[in-house]
């Protein structure tokens, strides 16, 4: 299944030689074809940390994981954040450690972990204080989900050596301007 014409996320986590998921996560953000907006965001918050790990010595099937995780991120949709309660890149980075560490409804193992990294990015997201910023949220849910993957995994993924710009502030009519950690 693709989701919403996302493609060029498995394409770019399969060709990438990086172990810094923020800064993939930047190069997949930057393309054309990303939306401001949007639940493919829902996609690559999880994309980016499961090539990182892969890169950084992590088990499984890259390309499977990226299917799987593409599958269960379709299902939530735009607005999820408002609607559920949960935004979508914090939800999606917790797939993609469900994913990576093969968990099921079932299996005890790596269960709590992933509630509990859940739990910390909603939270980290919930104090940035606004809604409606996909990009905001998703690198918020990204860079906090680094360590969490590292250790549950015995990865070492490599922390953003600096923070990036917003360059979509102009088209977000709700953007909190400086009070973003991102805002430039």
């Amino acid at each position: 299944m693709e989701h919403n014409g996302a493609s060029w996320v498995k394409e770019i986590c399969l060709r990438s030689t990086s172990t810094c998921p923020a800064d993939l996560l930047e190069e997949l953000m930057a393309v054309p074809e990303c939306p401001t907006f949007g639940p493919v965001h829902h996609y690559l918050a999880g994309a980016a940390l499961l090539a990182c790990a892969k890169r950084a010595g992590a088990d499984g099937n890259l390309e499977a994981q990226l299917d799987e995780l593409e599958e269960r991120s379709s299902g939530v949709p735009g607005g999820a954040c408002a609607r559920w309660g949960v935004c979508g890149a914090a939800a999606s980075c917790g797939m993609a450690l469900a994913i990576a560490q093969e968990n099921a409804p079932l299996k005890e193992a790596g269960w709590s972990e992933t509630q509990l990294m859940v739990a910390d990015l909603l939270e980290k997201i919930a104090r940035a204080g606004a809604p409606r910023c996909c990009k905001r949220d998703s690198r918020i849910a990204v860079r906090e989900a680094i360590p969490w993957f590292s250790r549950a995994l015995g990865v070492e993924l490599e922390l953003p050596a600096s923070r990036p710009v917003c360059t979509v502030s102009s088209s977000n009519t709700v953007c909190i301007g400086s009070s973003c950690p991102y805002f430039g």
